[in-house]
């Protein structure tokens, strides 16, 4: 098209003849009217094997989609008409593929008017097979997982924007500890293991469907126009199946690998707004199966916990990054029943949030593990905590220790003791009265880097804990070999120790346990005088519990810094009943832990 807005007049026939012949690019003229091509270049005739003057004046969509296909999606003609069909050329480009020569080709067509006088289009076709060949390759491994050629992360993501409406279902499983099975069994194993579940599944008569790898052990299979009864019934069926074990053949050798995976199914009608929405929603989903270790439905009620979960991990991340708001420290006492007085406190953290009120500690620490500020909140308990106690001069007071639970997760991070020693030294607060309390047994006994740990904070002269001793078996087994000083048992043996003879013994088993072990033993949840008497009679060193006191907030803990130099009479009954010396001797408050 010229400045003037008339089409481009071919004056020289022979001329343009000349300028095509010597390109390297395939081209041709065509009647706008009637497709005949008016003019081919040597390149295209020979890369087609016909003579020039076989293809001047046939068809011009015969060379290119092959005889009797008629136009092509991409002709001219239907991009040269404007609305009202008039002649109103302009260039236009296609990528398209011509079977005849068998390759992928940029077409680009230009109106141009023919020497004498009619309308025409000027072809161009530039072979881009290798360009496609590569983008393919590069779309592939951007959107496949090569080693088991199904769909990745990425184009779930992808195909489930591509669904802004909502119709349609997911399952979601995923490998319970894939990574211990491939450490006893081997990656080409594993390897057969997944192909072998995705030819299983692929034996199902399953209609609109594609299987995506979403993480190394995460798998989802995404359903257009599915309905949630059928989803939920494939999904128990997936659970079914791994609760036996798979024979995997591999070069005439079969080996049998058990494997329990957790299953989830997801209505996407349920107005998510992107879809990482729906792959966060998955992953907590999955982590509820995994706690009912069966199927877990994403239903309305699902749907609107899960959906105030994430509105709680908004919240709690903008208050602990806004200077811990709504978070305090409460402290328990920990009663010593020979000197009958406090001898210690728990530190525990309580957040009130902005949006939702109280929400309960093992709620909002279970938050703070998944967005990764444990860390942080953990600090700031152990560096108010001991600020407060130091403020009350509560060190002064003989036998006194400040418990301070630490999470795995600060088990694991190398400046721990650096952070302790700092929180100690700015309040001046002596290190024998702080005592650390972890929870994870099996941890401490199976990791160098966690006894290591201990081992330095213990040379320090800070005391360690345990919680929830006798909850596992690696607690007895290993006991002798935990760098700990105290044991905390749970509540659960302390409720029903009453009315029930096992609990009595198992309480009675537990004390030796550690006496034998030169350990102290604090008897957690204790609510009732006869609980406690059950606990005085078997040798329990230490009591916390409702009974003694509440959790109390650092005013409350101000007003009762009495008690750990007085006397509670609570002991007093139950002591002359089980005829027991009064305050004094071994373990009391002078001698501490």
């Amino acid at each position: 098209m010229s400045e003037s807005g008339k089409l481009e007049r071919i004056e020289s026939t022979e001329a343009l003849r000349i300028f095509v012949d010597s390109t390297a690019v395939y081209t041709y003229v065509a009647d706008f009217e009637t497709d005949e091509i008016l003019m081919v270049n040597r390149y295209y005739a020979k890369n087609l094997g016909v003579p020039i003057p076989r293809m001047e004046g046939r068809k011009c969509w015969e060379f290119v989609n092959g005889e009797g296909e008629g136009r092509c999606a991409f002709c001219p003609r239907d991009f040269d008409l404007d609305g009202n069909g008039r002649f109103d050329p302009g260039p236009c480009t296609a990528e398209a593929y011509n079977p005849t020569l068998g390759i992928w080709g940029k077409w680009t067509g230009q109106g141009i008017t023919w020497a004498d006088g009619r309308r025409a289009h000027l072809m161009t076709v530039v072979d881009i097979s290798s360009e496609k060949l590569l983008r393919e390759e590069l779309t592939y491994l951007a959107y496949y997982d090569r080693a088991l050629n199904i769909p990745n992360r990425t184009k779930i993501e992808k195909d489930i924007a591509e669904r802004p409406g909502g119709n349609f279902c997911l399952i979601a499983f995923d490998y319970i500890s894939l990574r211990y099975i491939n450490d006893a069994y081997g990656r080409k194993l594993v390897d057969a293991l997944l192909k072998a579940v995705i030819s299983w599944i692929g034996s199902f008569d399953l209609q609109h469907y594609e299987i995506y790898r979403v993480d190394s052990d995460e798998f989802c299979l995404l359903f257009d126009n599915a309905d949630m009864m059928s989803a939920s019934g494939l999904a128990d069926r997936l659970h079914e199946r791994f609760q036996e074990p798979w024979e995997i053949n591999i070069g005439g050798e079969v080996t049998t690998m058990s494997c329990r995976i957790a299953v989830c199914v997801i209505d996407g009608r349920l107005g998510f707004k992107t879809p990482e929405d729906i792959l966060a929603i998955i992953d907590r989903t999955l982590d509820i199966s995994k706690e009912r270790q069966g199927v877990a439905v994403y239903d309305q009620d699902m749907d609107g916990i899960l959906k105030r979960d994430l509105q709680l991990e908004v919240s709690l991340k903008n208050c602990v990054q806004e200077g811990m708001v709504g978070f305090d420290v409460y402290f328990q006492p920990i009663v010593d029943p020979k000197s009958e007085k406090w001898i210690g406190l728990e530190a525990l953290c309580r957040w009130d949030s902005p949006e939702f009120g109280r929400i309960p500690p093992l709620v909002f620490i279970r938050i703070a593990e998944q967005i990764g500020v444990i860390n942080k909140l953990g600090y700031w308990v152990l560096d108010t905590a001991i600020g407060i106690c130091a403020e009350l001069r509560l060190d002064t007071i003989e036998g006194f220790f400040l418990d301070v639970n630490l999470s795995p997760s600060q088990m694991s991070d190398d400046t721990l003791i650096n952070k302790v020693l700092i929180s100690l030294q700015k309040h001046n607060f002596p290190a024998q009265n702080l005592s650390l309390e972890v929870t994870e047994s099996q941890e401490l006994s199976d990791t160098d880097y966690s006894h290591t740990t201990i081992e330095r904070l213990k040379s320090l002269e800070i005391k360690m804990a345990l919680d929830d001793f006798g909850t596992g078996y690696s607690n007895f087994n290993n006991l002798r070999n935990l760098p700990v000083s105290i044991l905390k048992t749970e509540k659960q043996f302390i409720d029903n120790i009453v009315s029930d003879m096992y609990q009595q013994f198992l309480s009675k088993v537990l004390v030796d346990l550690a006496h034998e072990a030169d350990m102290r033993l604090i008897a957690e949840g204790v609510e009732t005088p006869e609980q406690m008497r059950e606990l005085m009679k078997n040798g329990a060193d230490y009591f916390q519990g409702y009974l003694f006191a509440k959790p109390l907030t650092p005013e409350e803990l101000a007003a009762s810094v009495h008690k750990f130099r007085e006397r509670d009479g609570i002991f007093r009954a139950v002591k002359e009943e089980l005829g027991i010396a009064g305050a004094g001797g071994a373990g009391g408050a002078g001698e501490g832990v």
